[in-house]
């Protein structure tokens, strides 16, 4: 993080949807959409095996990254996006395992977060092996206690390279902690909140929002098509 100050923020404020992201939450004849404790995509085409976790970003509204999971459920995946404790994924770091276990059609999964989110997936994927079949990290990393570097599990890592409040030195330091095979993806000129859509952060990024979520999906679902 940026700073003492940043983080203090960060933590007692709030990211809230906007309204582009709650129209993504509307079902149509591609993906339908639940939302209850988890807000739960599911294609339209056919039963898919295959799902996403997503822990959303610490005190960030877990409906704001509708826009990019819906475009990933668009392409055959179920993705699941629980509501945290408070928008804290720290106070209910295992919400992964429950997930799973309501889902016993999907056969392979793929977990991940935003910020604060991914860091707290990486705490589930290194306590829980054998569950995740692929880790994904936007704007985040995993702690020193979580490191995998030993493992053969795919990862990618995705940040924006305006991003001031992880910065650049922050993601580079925590490549020993992840398997040298992680795929690394720098946004050039994607920020830290871009990843969704909220209508109240600051934003430091120097391309659009639709250009940053544009080249996260694509990153993602070609990291999906590799496993």
């Amino acid at each position: 993080m940026s700073s003492i100050y940043t983080r203090i923020k960060i933590t007692l404020g709030k990211a809230d949807a906007d309204e582009h992201a709650l129209a993504a939450l509307q079902s149509d004849d591609k993906a339908t959409v639940s939302q209850g404790k988890d807000i739960v995509f599911n294609p339209c085409s056919y039963a898919p095996t295959t799902g996403i976790i997503l822990y959303p970003g610490g005190r960030c509204d877990a409906r704001a990254y509708a826009p990019v999971m819906r475009s990933l459920a668009n392409s055959g995946y179920r993705v699941c996006m629980p509501n945290m404790p408070l928008r804290l994924a720290v106070l209910d770091a295992n919400r992964a395992g429950k997930i799973i276990e309501q889902n016993p059609d999907i056969k392979t999964w793929i977990i991940g977060g935003h910020s604060m989110g991914g860091a707290m997936a990486a705490s589930y994927v290194f306590k829980n092996p054998g569950k995740a079949s692929g880790l994904f990290f936007m704007a985040s990393y995993p702690s020193g206690m979580h490191a995998i570097p030993e493992h053969d599990l795919p990862v990618i890592m995705i940040y924006g390279t305006h991003d001031f409040i992880t910065r650049k030195s922050e993601f580079e330091a925590a490549y020993e902690r992840l398997p040298a095979t992680t795929d690394f993806v720098a946004i050039k000129g994607g920020d830290h909140y871009q990843f969704g859509s909220f209508g109240n952060v600051e934003v430091t990024a120097t391309i659009s929002r639709a250009e940053q979520q544009r080249q996260t999906t694509q990153a993602l679902i070609r990291f999906l098509n590799s496993i």
